[in-house]
């Protein structure tokens, strides 16, 4: 991992990571984290200024998040033309769940796993590198 770098905002709920020579990029949600709409759409907004607008694989290491409204699962949805393959990488069993939940309220456009496991998440998404 390179040194972490965050969004516009320092303060922001998330951290990106630089762009990792294998093209996946990485953003990583403070502890507490309660995941609105608004922080997912701040958050794909980084990602295609990370990405220059290019489809990567992303890592989203959740296991911080307090929770995901409902809003932003929706968005997330409906935003799969950021990422050519999603990572989710769970901690806590309340975590695991919650992905879980998402994973079956929602039908994921593109690849979409949820890990625990950081080096297997990353190896995955390797093979989604477009």
């Amino acid at each position: 991992m390179g040194s972490a770098v965050t969004g516009p905002d320092p303060a922001a709920p998330y951290v990106m990571e630089p762009l990792g020579a294998d093209g996946i990029a990485t953003f990583r949600y403070r502890a507490g984290t309660v995941l609105t709409e608004a922080i997912a759409r701040s958050a794909m907004a980084d990602l295609g200024i990370l990405t220059n607008g290019k489809r990567q694989p992303l890592l989203a290491d959740i296991r911080k998040v307090k929770t995901l409204t409902r809003e932003a699962r929706v968005f997330f949805d409906n935003v799969t033309d950021k990422f050519s393959a999603l990572a989710l990488l769970a901690g806590s069993p309340a975590t695991q769940l919650m992905v879980n939940f998402f994973l079956g309220m929602s039908r994921p456009k593109v690849p979409t796993r949820m890990f625990t496991d950081e080096e297997k998440a990353l190896a995955w998404l390797r093979r989604h590198v477009v």
